[in-house]
């Protein structure tokens, strides 16, 4: 399924549609997300500085095209049902509809001048995780989805398709042996994004005296105080408290960047 192109797909559409759609549907009714659908392959990106240096080199991985034509039905499943709801956090505007960096800046400057004109004083944290894509936690992520109330048949296909991927690494002609991904989310996905911000949708709560605002996995907290020594107490508080959630969901603060 790797060498079919979207191309492909797109032009052969009035033939093949029906055997995708009895596919997609077999694949949902016996919650199975074929195992051909779960093999990506990496290809090294030099981002810049020394060939000769590992941490200078930023994979892109490529899925096949017809997994994500999956993804996408299961996407606007999980998504319909999540909006419907209300369970995304409203402290969350990445990846999502009606949402942009251009949002999380105004939101934030609001606050802010709207403090600074009460003459209170803002301190403001800006957290960064370390490979937070790549360190997900499934047994975690499942967990969470179940209380937000998924039935066992979408934990089981949403199960199925996060555990016993495989990924090659392709340099030029050349490719790697397969290995086994245990944990993450996958890279270049449609669905991955949504897992994301539902993995990290319950920070806020762990909050007791700042205002978060998080585009995907970079936050900030926004600590308002009458004197500075005030503001900084209040951060202070709240970054022990998310140091306790990050230990709990097993991510970390990535300190260079934060």
């Amino acid at each position: 399924m790797d060498k079919i192109s979207a191309k492909i797909l797109q032009v052969a559409a009035p033939v093949i549609a029906p055997s995708l759609t009895e596919i997609f549907n077999m694949s949902i009714d016996s919650d199975q997300f074929p195992s051909d659908w779960k093999a990506a392959r990496a290809i090294p990106l030099l981002k810049k500085g020394q060939r000769s240096m590992l941490d200078n080199y930023r994979p892109i991985s490529i899925l096949p095209v017809v997994s994500k034509l999956m993804e996408r039905i299961m996407y606007d499943q999980m998504y319909e049902y999540l909006n419907q709801n209300n369970l995304f956090s409203k402290h969350q505007f990445g990846f999502r509809p009606y949402h942009s960096t251009t949002t999380t800046l105004l939101d934030c400057t609001n606050e802010w001048y709207t403090n600074m004109d009460r003459g209170l004083y803002n301190l403001v944290v800006f957290l960064d995780l370390k490979k937070s894509f790549d360190t997900v936690d499934h047994e975690i992520l499942l967990s969470k989805f179940e209380m937000y109330g998924f039935q066992r048949k979408a934990l089981n296909l949403l199960r199925c398709y996060l555990t016993h991927r495989t990924q090659s690494c392709q340099l030029a002609s050349i490719f790697s042996v397969e290995k086994e991904i245990i944990c993450g989310i996958p890279q270049g996905s449609i669905l991955g994004p949504l897992i994301f911000i539902m993995y990290i949708n319950d920070l806020p709560s762990c909050l007791e005296r700042t205002t978060p605002r998080m585009f995907a996995d970079d936050t900030n907290l926004t600590a308002v105080g009458r004197t500075i020594s005030e503001a900084e107490e209040r951060a202070s508080v709240d970054l022990r408290n998310v140091q306790k959630w990050l230990c709990a969901n097993k991510l970390s603060l990535n300190i260079a960047k934060t």
